[in-house]
């Protein structure tokens, strides 16, 4: 053996363990808690540890992501048996030695998920290097495939159908390798059923595998008999003893079995009481397989539509996470709709098929079954493929980038000799490695923007921790705002479900108490009776709210959720409405208004049932606009709409009582950091009651912003006019704009509607439909991006339009409608 060759045959698997190894370093210890605008990674990730958390069999082994008691004292569950019952078990074993430290739980399972990405790393890997007969292109064709935008987004997503499938993948694609190089075909159908206890998507290789290679062989076996004169019965009983055959009739065998578990676990959970059409789990099955009309299958269906998504999601996964970085990182990895990544998808997927071609010979069935994995699978499982709710499924283009850049090194080798093709293997290495490092850096970027929410998320956890401690095994309500407080996901409870796995939980979706009595004794035994008469809530021991009482909390040390026991409800009410009282508003008008842990805070004494029906408004204004997505964007703020007494809106779960001759209700901030809020009452009609704007205190960085920008205007000339506030008529960034400053200023200076008016020379640069008036109206309301008070000092810019204006109209309108003052400014362009 030539001197250290057998250290450099270890050399590339070392280079891949260190590639890794830095990519969960760069990760960052953090990514063990759960993030907020992450969509469906984490909502996954919430879920699947709930399912895992309430896995006992003091439940029967139900894939259930709640439980709680009936009025008999049994239990009902929210079932959630889309997978395979051994990847559950698997995270339940990871996560058991941690007791009810939920932080220490979702780290512990992300951290089982990062060894499982790496595992299936490794494992392809160790295919590719016995396909293509050399560890330096196996190297890079993995670190190429496995630094994409899919692979490194969902690294440590604890779910089935992400990081756990991808090992089963990976593990099935090594069990063909082996089978066709030595003809062992018990490890294969053992690796088979090991991946299909992990999830679903291992199916999308086996299957095309299995088919290929019977066709291949019922091919072969014919063709030979007919050219004997034997017949084609002659070739029947050498197919019946297909291995392929016998791998697809065991993996459907063994995959209906699990399914059978899911359903009987179903059905006997609703004690028979339902069809087999409506079990969960069997209405997900049809709903993924395009068979139903459901939400997630609610976008047009079209051969165009689907092709061109699957073309983008190989397009995506075939690149590296730092070429394919225009990624929208507030939510989902959206496939770009770009023609060039729909071309590239096109053309990386021929040529990965075309490259399979290029391995020898007897690996060619399992390269081209891995070039085709993603397709076939999208293929079967439309209903969720051809959605956008789903973005995890171009996970599994990755066979794509392994077959195309192993198959395209493979043939290199072959066209320059092996020691050429040798040098030029390890150079590419070398390259590849650099590929990887930059996408794992762009990766460890973008979660290192999110510290700040890691920060809330993890105190959050804290208190769960606490309450967990107290109320393990116990039956526990938890009040809307505090649901929505725990579970960072506005559609959904899994978070919040599996922040108190182990308990039987209720939600208490809205307390409506206006039909009742005001005297709280009989509002609260009006409570009492709803919920020892609702099957959820029957005998509550303990309530997690967001009210703190030190006298009353069972968790005093919290910070954001407390724990109490459900009798004690009352009197908290009472004591948070005098803390509320003895404490300055940050905004009074109709209700006063208080802003405090990321919600507003409404109370109003006295107070009639009929001072809270009018629906109430809030206005989120992000300090940079570029914040704001969807609706939001051409606005400039985010807005959500609610009742009193009951949720309304996704976006923010709101919580009314009333009680006592007074009005109390929570609504909770979608966001971390808010420049401005604006808030108030409206009609059915849409007539606005009263507002009110709060300024929670900006940045030092913002507030250098605000300085900087208002002297630039008060600095650049004379105003046009002096009113209530100076008007300046000036130039922004080429844009003819009006700026209004008023020093010394108080939020109070600002608050209610001002109107703008703008007259053209010519009426013929109007739009059509303003042309009879005359004008056209710009009106705002003092908050940001339009205005903003800081240090003592008011400044709003609206742009005006660029044609040549005659004279400006403007003023200020107090919140009940008064005029507070206008002014005429003739601009003559």
């Amino acid at each position: 053996m030539p001197k250290f060759a057998h250290i450099r045959s270890w050399l590339p698997l070392a280079v891949l363990l260190a590639a890794l190894a830095s990519a969960i370093a760069m990760g960052g210890g953090d990514r063990g808690y759960l993030y907020r605008f992450h969509g469906i990674h984490d909502q996954m990730t919430a879920k699947n540890l709930a399912v895992a958390a309430n896995l006992s069999p003091k439940h029967g082994f139900r894939l259930a992501t709640a439980a709680w008691r009936d009025e008999d004292g049994g239990f009902e569950y929210d079932l959630y048996g889309r997978f395979p019952i051994g990847g559950y078990a698997l995270i339940k074993f990871a996560i058991s030695p941690f007791g009810s430290r939920v932080s220490a739980q979702t780290l512990a399972a992300r951290a089982l998920m990062l060894l499982m990405f790496c595992g299936a790393a490794i494992l392809a890997y160790l295919a590719l290097a016995r396909i293509a007969g050399n560890r330096w292109v196996a190297l890079s064709s993995v670190l190429l495939a496995f630094s994409s935008l899919y692979a490194l987004y969902y690294s440590d997503s604890v779910a089935g159908e992400t990081v756990m499938d991808l090992f089963g993948v990976a593990l099935v694609f090594h069990g063909m390798a082996v089978f066709a190089q030595e003809g062992r075909f018990r490890q294969l159908l053992l690796k088979t059923c090991a991946a299909l206890l992990l999830g679903w998507h291992v199916y999308g290789l086996v299957l095309p595998f299995a088919l290929l290679g019977f066709g291949g062989e019922a091919f072969a076996l014919v063709r030979s008999a007919l050219s004997s004169g034997g017949g084609v019965r002659a070739a029947l009983p050498a197919l019946a003893r297909s291995r392929f055959a016998a791998l697809a009739a065991v993996s459907v065998l063994f995959g209906s079995a699990l399914l059978a578990f899911n359903f009987a676990n179903e059905y006997a959970a609703y004690g028979g009481s339902r069809s087999l059409r409506d079990l969960p789990s069997v209405d997900s099955m049809l709903n993924r397989l395009g068979a139903t009309d459901s939400y997630e299958n609610r976008s047009e269906w079209s051969p165009g539509n689907f092709l061109r998504r699957q073309s983008r999601r190989a397009g995506v996964a075939s690149a590296p996470y730092a070429v394919a970085g225009f990624a929208d990182y507030d939510s989902p990895p959206l496939p770009p709709p770009s023609f060039w990544w729909t071309a590239w998808g096109v053309a990386a997927s021929v040529a990965a098929l075309a490259a399979a071609l290029a391995a020898p010979r007897r690996f060619r069935l399992p390269m081209a079954s891995l070039a085709l994995m993603g397709f076939c699978w999208a293929l079967a499982a439309r209903g969720n493929s051809s959605s956008e709710l789903h973005p995890n499924e171009g996970l599994f283009y990755i066979g794509a980038p392994l077959a195309l850049w192993s198959g395209a090194l493979i043939g290199a080798r072959r066209l320059l000799g092996a020691r050429l093709g040798g040098a030029l293997a390890i150079g590419i290495a070398a390259l590849a490695a650099s590929a990887f490092a930059l996408s794992a850096l762009h990766a460890a970027r973008i979660r290192s923007d999110e510290r700040d929410e890691t920060k809330w998320t993890r105190a959050v956890m804290a208190d769960m921790d606490a309450i967990r401690e107290i109320a393990a095994g116990k039956s526990v309500l938890i009040t809307s705002d505090a649901w929505r407080t725990v579970d960072q996901y506005p559609d959904s409870g899994e978070v919040a479900e599996y922040y108190l796995a182990g308990s039987y939980i209720w939600e208490g979706a809205e307390l409506d108490l206006r039909g009742a009595d005001a005297a709280w004794t009989r509002v609260w035994r009006y409570i009492e009776r709803r919920l020892k008469t609702d099957s959820r809530g029957a005998d509550a021991d303990y309530a997690v709210i967001r009210y703190r009482d030190e006298s009353l909390s069972l968790t005093p040390g919290n910070r954001y959720l407390f724990l109490y026991k459900s009798a004690d409800l009352p009197e908290l009410y009472r004591s948070e409405r005098r803390r509320l009282e003895s404490s300055e508003p940050d905004a009074s008008s109709e209700f006063d208004v208080y802003l405090e842990n990321r919600a507003l805070r409404y109370l109003k004494s006295p107070c009639a049932p009929e001072d809270a029906d009018a629906r109430f408004f809030a206005h989120f204004f992000p300090p940079d606009p570029a914040y704001l997505r969807g609706e939001g964007a051409p606005i400039g703020f985010d807005g959500v709409n609610f009742e009193f007494a009951r949720v309304v809106n996704e976006v923010a779960g709101n919580h009314g009582v009333y009680f006592d001759d007074a009005c109390m209700m929570t609504a909770n901030i979608p966001y971390r950091s808010i420049a401005a809020i604006h808030t108030g009452q409206y009609t059915v009609g849409g007539e606005r009651l009263w507002d009110a704007a709060i300024f929670p205190p900006p940045s030092a960085e913002t507030l250098a912003l605000y300085e900087s920008a208002y002297r630039a205007v008060a600095d650049g000339g004379e105003p046009a006019a002096r009113y209530r506030f100076d008007l300046h008529l000036n130039r922004l960034n080429g844009n003819k704009t009006i700026s209004y400053l008023k020093e010394p200023c108080s939020e109070e200076d600002a608050r209610g509607r001002f109107f703008l008016s703008v007259h053209p020379a010519d009426v013929a640069d109007l739009p059509a439909e303003r042309r009879e008036l005359g004008h056209e109206s710009r009106n705002f309301d003092f908050v940001p991006p339009h205005g903003a008070v800081f240090n003592g000092k008011c400044m709003a810019t609206r742009q005006l339009p660029d044609y040549d204006i005659d004279r400006i109209e403007t003023g200020q309108n107090a919140p009940g409608g008064e005029r507070l003052w206008d002014a005429s400014v003739e601009v003559g362009d």
